[in-house]
């Protein structure tokens, strides 16, 4: 069985001379503190599902995850995993607006 393979695809339209390739581009790690986006995380979780579901129960049947879990990140206990974070982006084409929006405001 062979593994899937990584495609890198290059756009050489844009020149790394040009000026705007760049321009808005900054460091990550100037941006957000990483121990403060983890001690966050969780209150920004609980935000996130308290706007978009009604309950935890929907949490939970929506992310397959037990109620107490889902309980858990409604109250900010704790947060989800990597594989929620990425069903809620790819299901929810608001939800980084919405993340943006909350960790600009606790800024």
């Amino acid at each position: 069985m062979t593994r899937p393979r990584l495609t890198l695809i290059v756009n050489n339209d844009v020149s790394c001379a040009d000026p705007i390739a760049g321009s808005a581009q900054t460091s990550w790690s100037n941006r957000f503190e990483p121990f403060a986006l983890k001690a966050s995380a969780p209150d920004l979780w609980s935000s996130y599902f308290r706007a978009r579901f009604n309950s935890p129960r929907e949490v939970a049947l929506f992310c397959d995850v037990s109620f107490q879990t889902a309980l858990n990140w409604w109250g900010a206990v704790t947060a989800p995993a990597s594989h929620i974070a990425l069903l809620v982006m790819l299901t929810d084409p608001s939800a980084p607006a919405f993340f943006g929006a909350e960790l600009g405001r606790a800024a």
